[in-house]
């Protein structure tokens, strides 16, 4: 099986080194910048929860900059999209070109309308739903440490493929201990992810706290109260999720699952980067405005993180 990895930062390049260990798994990992250079020159490290050296020897390492050989076009057999929100055009047009003519994607990227991008340019059914509450940072480039174990979530969306086309990778992903599972209601399982997203990761990043910390109370009920907010905007637009008792329970779940983890918006306001607010909170307040609902706590928390942003 040939994997693409499009978009290779924490996230992907987590994913890119337990991949690696399984058998009959030929791996493509797309990056950029200085964290892509360090991978096409020295390889990938992975830190924490497991140790794992990934030669540029055993996979191929590609380039945003450079581009990707055209012996890879059209002989991928599915593509993980894992960049930040800006990317997933551009990532989405690079698995068109990639991916054989039975081959499918999915979108592990945080936020709102990332599957919707995809449809529009490979088609619906190519496209899986897909969410991961792995947690991974990196403290240098080409070396990320796996801080938390999570699920991945493939789900179906509305036109596209099934578990049945799903099986495949489904199992390559248990086999790397990725804790996969199959959802039949794709759209819930993503706004599942939106929701632990708006209310961990803003919180965290303006505190400047590792995810763990979040559990303190006071913290804790802004997480909570932000997550509600989303909820009723999801539930308007006849998103079945499970009740605001069970939501606690996930948030309080993946905040201690990945209590050491640095937050990717952490890490981008560390790091002089804009954030994916956009897709995350503000598609929330976004979407209240047009439903009618009230959505104060992300609106302050959108200002809060935005004024953060470099100009």
């Amino acid at each position: 099986m040939r994997i693409a990895i499009l978009g290779s930062g924490s996230l992907g390049s987590l994913y890119a080194a337990l991949l690696s260990q399984v058998e009959d798994v030929e791996l493509l990992i797309h990056g950029r910048g200085s964290h892509g250079a360090h991978m096409a020159a020295n390889g990938l490290q992975l830190e924490g929860l497991e140790t794992i050296f990934l030669s540029n020897a055993e996979v191929f390492f590609s380039l945003e900059e450079v581009g990707i050989p055209s012996e890879y076009l059209g002989t991928i057999d599915f593509a993980l999209l894992t960049g930040k929100a800006g990317q997933t055009t551009y990532l989405a047009g690079l698995a068109h070109q990639l991916l054989s003519e039975q081959g499918m994607a999915l979108c592990l990227s945080n936020g709102l309308g990332h599957a919707e991008k995809c449809i529009e340019i490979l088609g619906p059914q190519r496209v899986f739903a897909a969410t991961s509450t792995h947690g991974a940072w990196r403290p240098s480039p080409g070396c990320v440490n796996w801080a938390g174990k999570g699920k991945t979530v493939l789900g179906s969306l509305p036109g596209g493929p099934g578990e049945i086309e799903a099986k495949p990778l489904l199992e390559v992903f248990l086999a790397a201990g990725l804790e996969p599972s199959w959802s039949s209601d794709g759209l819930a399982a993503l706004w599942n992810k939106v929701l632990l997203n708006i209310a961990i990761n803003p919180i965290a990043a303006l505190a400047g706290v590792e995810n763990g910390a979040l559990l303190s109370p006071d913290l804790f009920s802004s997480a909570f109260s932000t997550m509600l907010e989303g909820a009723a905007v999801a539930r308007m637009e006849r998103v079945i999720l499970p009740d605001d008792a069970e939501l606690e329970q996930q948030l309080r779940q993946v905040i201690t699952a990945t209590s050491t983890n640095i937050c990717s918006m952490l890490q981008d306001i560390r790091a002089g980067r804009n954030t994916e607010i956009s897709v995350l909170n503000q598609a929330i307040v976004t979407r209240g405005e047009r439903a009618g609902i009230a959505t104060p706590l992300n609106q302050m928390l959108v200002s809060m993180v935005t004024a953060l942003h470099v100009e």
